[in-house]
């Protein structure tokens, strides 16, 4: 049976899709999309917040006129840069033993999410690493089990308040009369997880633009988010200095780029732009892209050590920004000392197949009651 459609706001940091979603027997499909680029965000600023109206109403126009419908409620996927996560570990002692019921589980979350900047952020997401229960048993399922004690390791995602009164203000303006935010690299991670069939804590990094997030997944909540500002756009930009050339030149050197090449002291990357043949020598365009790889590896690695149960986790690489560049798993690696694997939308060979906040956010708006 078809459910009724649900729209989802995807923020990246170079463009906002708007999806239109439906779930069937179980699946989740995006049945139409529309996207504007714009400036994106940096350090948790928009770069140019006063044209996030005009973009959203182009969004919401463009949909109706796909969908011949009004939006009246939109799931908003909040980035990492606008989020932060805070794990609890939360008890509870019944007078006897006696099996967990799921309001047992759910008392846990509701009376435990309150923090101390709640004026600056909000609770967007709430879900479990694992539970304890008698006799340390650990499981991420207690519901039905009997125990005298109950302990959840829980993890909360947290938005900021500015953030969530921006885009509600605007939506309404809209005509969207119900707005829900939900997280983004949860989205990811939870998708990721079920693709890989692990139970093992996994790292997803999601490098964009301007914009790379980091995040570890564990039972069904993240035990880590961190997030900085450097991407695939910071790229372009050291081949436009070092080379003399435009961005959009840059970008286009740029996909043409292998990293495990081996070349003469001659050999040129070549692409076509209006007509005119661009040229980059090889060796020296991928050594500024490596360059810039490894800075960004730098930081993810030293996010990663915090604590030592990541020392030996396995990193999933999404995101436009580094994925599709042609031998950076092995960069990464050689940087952080972690195995590096991709991480894509199924069954799909487009040029978004790492573009998975969008299905990751459709899955998770899919069990959010």
């Amino acid at each position: 049976m078809q459910n009724k459609l649900k729209y989802i706001l995807d923020i990246g940091s170079s463009k906002i899709v708007l999806l239109a979603c439906s779930s069937y027997a179980g699946m989740v499909k995006i049945v139409a999309q529309e996207d504007v680029l714009y400036d994106g965000y940096m350090d948790g600023e928009f770069l140019s917040p006063t044209d996030l109206e005009d973009v959203l109403f182009r969004l919401v126009d463009g949909m109706f006129a796909k969908m011949r419908k009004p939006i009246h409620s939109i799931y908003v996927g909040v980035p990492a840069e606008f989020c932060k996560v805070a794990c609890k570990r939360i008890s509870r002692q019944f007078v006897n033993v006696r099996k967990v019921t799921n309001t047992d589980v759910l008392d846990l979350f509701e009376t435990n999410k309150s923090f101390g900047d709640s004026e600056e952020y909000s609770v967007i997401n709430y879900s479990a690493m694992q539970y304890v229960l008698d006799d340390n048993v650990k499981t991420l399922n207690p519901i039905g089990k009997r125990t005298s004690h109950l302990t959840m390791d829980a993890s909360f995602v947290l938005a900021k308040n500015n953030f969530i009164t921006t885009f509600t203000t605007l939506l309404n303006n809209m005509g969207v009369t119900n707005v829900e935010f939900i997280s983004t690299p949860l989205g990811q991670a939870l998708m990721c997880a079920k693709q890989v069939e692990t139970t093992k804590p996994v790292a997803v990094v999601d490098v964009g633009h301007i914009s790379t997030s980091v995040c570890v997944y564990k039972g069904e909540g993240l035990a880590l988010l961190s997030s900085f500002s450097l991407g695939g756009g910071h790229i372009s930009s050291d081949i436009m200095q070092v080379l003399g050339m435009s961005f959009k030149e840059a970008e286009l050197i740029k996909r043409k780029v292998i990293l495990t090449i081996e070349t003469t002291k001659n050999e040129n990357y070549e692409v076509c732009s209006h007509g005119s043949l661009i040229k980059a020598p090889i060796n020296m365009t991928n050594q500024i892209v490596r360059s810039r790889i490894e800075i960004i590896a730098k930081i993810i690695g030293n996010i990663l050590k915090v604590d030592d149960i990541f020392k030996d986790i396995d990193v999933y690489l999404t995101g436009d920004g580094l994925a599709n560049f042609k031998g950076v798993k092995g960069v990464i690696k050689e940087v952080t000392g972690l195995d590096v694997y991709e991480y894509k939308i199924p069954l799909d060979n487009s040029k978004e197949k790492y573009q998975t906040s969008k299905t990751g956010l459709a899955s998770l708006a899919k069990i959010v009651v």
